[in-house]
């Protein structure tokens, strides 16, 4: 393997990114971060359903959310590929996330 071919470059987040967004995510949370890619269902006409999650530890009696999910359907007009898809569905969990923190009344 010619050494221009190990450092290619991407027009785009790879799986690695994904990754290391994920971990980023769950530190920066303190939550279990996933992505589950499955099929679209029946009657659809093809694609998959992308869900970013993060499950949360929360207290007994707690008005926090044990989890925070976002579902998006691929292939879509704003990414090209399914990591770059993955990828933006992190990112919108991260503002749901943020939405959640300042929602005022569960922490009432």
């Amino acid at each position: 393997m010619r050494k221009s071919q190990w450092a290619r470059s991407t027009n785009g987040p790879d799986w690695t990114d994904v990754e290391m967004m994920m971990r980023a995510l769950g530190a920066l949370h303190s939550a279990e971060v996933a992505i589950v890619i499955s099929p679209s269902g029946l009657g659809s006409s093809g694609g998959v359903n992308v869900a970013a999650s993060a499950i949360f530890n929360v207290l007994p009696g707690s008005a926090l959310p044990a989890s925070v999910v976002v579902n998006q359907d691929w292939p879509c007009n704003a990414h090209a590929t399914l990591v770059g898809h993955a990828f933006n569905a992190l990112h919108v969990l991260d503002y749901r996330i943020g939405q959640t923190y300042k929602n005022e009344k569960l922490w009432e």
